[in-house]
């Protein structure tokens, strides 16, 4: 009897500390921050689609960061692209306002921004696309926080003419977060059809 309370008591350990362990289901999903963006006027609808954008466009960006020679720069090395310098509208070094600056187009392709290439390369090249990569360190259970960041670091990296179009809302948004859940990467996407 006294052995099988033991055994009870340590399994119950167990189970409580694995329970806290992973007591990590309130993070911020995706329709959580579409949420809270179309809450802040910007009408967005979450979409599985976009999720994967994001997630190819994030790998796309950290193989930047990670590639060797970039990597091995000091931190103090102004050229040094990061995750914190990557998507910026001024001084973006991947992404800024109307430039995506990647030698091998890889960005270009996860975002479906491509003038030729597959269908999913090419399936963003007349839509607006607006991308944001933030930091949501302080705030990864906070999903209006999240979206405030967002929101105030949507970059358009397209020259984008309205003339004789129109742009459907609500958007399309997709995330992807670093493994480390320190950044987040947004894409939102308008479709553009011709003026009725």
């Amino acid at each position: 009897m006294k052995m099988a309370k033991k055994f009870l008591a340590v399994a119950l350990a167990g189970v409580l500390a694995l329970s806290v362990l992973t007591g990590c289901g309130n993070s911020v999903k995706s329709k959580d921050i579409a949420k809270a963006l179309t809450k802040m006027g910007v009408k967005v609808e979450q979409s599985d689609e976009m999720d994967k954008t994001a997630k190819s466009t994030l790998t796309a960006i950290e193989a930047i960061v990670n590639e060797p020679t970039n990597a091995a720069k000091p931190d103090t090395d102004t050229s040094k692209i990061t995750l914190e310098n990557a998507v910026d509208g001024h001084y973006g070094k991947v992404i800024m306002d109307n430039t995506i600056a990647d030698s091998t187009d890889a960005v270009k392709k996860a975002l479906g921004m491509m003038a030729t290439g597959t269908a999913a390369e090419t399936a963003n090249k007349e839509n607006l696309v607006r991308v944001a990569l933030v930091n949501i360190e302080n705030a990864k259970k906070d999903a209006s926080l999240q979206a405030h960041f967002v929101k105030e670091g949507l970059v358009r990296p397209r020259i984008f003419a309205t003339t004789g179009k129109t742009v459907v809302e609500p958007s399309k948004l997709g995330t992807a977060k670093t493994k480390d859940g320190k950044y987040m990467l947004v894409v939102i996407v308008n479709d553009v059809v011709a003026k009725a």
